[in-house]
């Protein structure tokens, strides 16, 4: 009996945790208009929790208060949440084949947006205008 309710505890103490942590992520789009939803829940949780911990906070729910009334809070918790690896032509593979594949059919169309994701800093997105310079595209572009 005392096994089935620790289970129950546990499965209690995570839906709790999710709970909490779905509130504050709809706190941070409210407040900033940041948006992690759709981060992958265990990179979101993990960075959340090594968060909460260098801030010595017991909860994901006390966390809300700290970041929605403390400008210098949601900046760290921004910086804890952010990927933070970047350089230029970061993936040297990757930019082979966007120049060999890719960039050849861009070429047939006049005028053509680029939307990339998941930049930290604009090195990727740097690495790729130079591309586009490189082969006569760049005018035609909207990055």
């Amino acid at each position: 009996m005392a096994i089935t309710q620790s289970k129950r505890m546990i499965r209690s103490d995570k839906s709790l945790d999710n709970l909490e942590i779905d509130l504050l992520l709809e706190a941070l789009v409210k407040q900033y208009g940041y948006d992690f939803r759709d981060y992958s829940r265990a990179s979101l949780q993990r960075r959340l929790t090594n968060f909460k911990a260098s801030i010595n906070v017991d909860n994901f729910s006390d966390l809300i208060p700290l970041v929605l009334r403390d400008a210098n809070q949601f900046r760290a918790m921004v910086e804890a949440l952010s990927v933070t690896v970047t350089e230029m032509f970061r993936d040297p593979f990757v930019y082979q084949q966007i120049r060999r594949v890719l960039l050849p059919q861009l070429a047939t169309y006049p005028r053509f947006n680029i939307w990339h994701a998941g930049c930290a800093t604009g090195d990727e997105v740097y690495s790729l205008a130079i591309l586009l310079h490189e082969e006569g595209l760049y005018e035609r572009a909207t990055i």
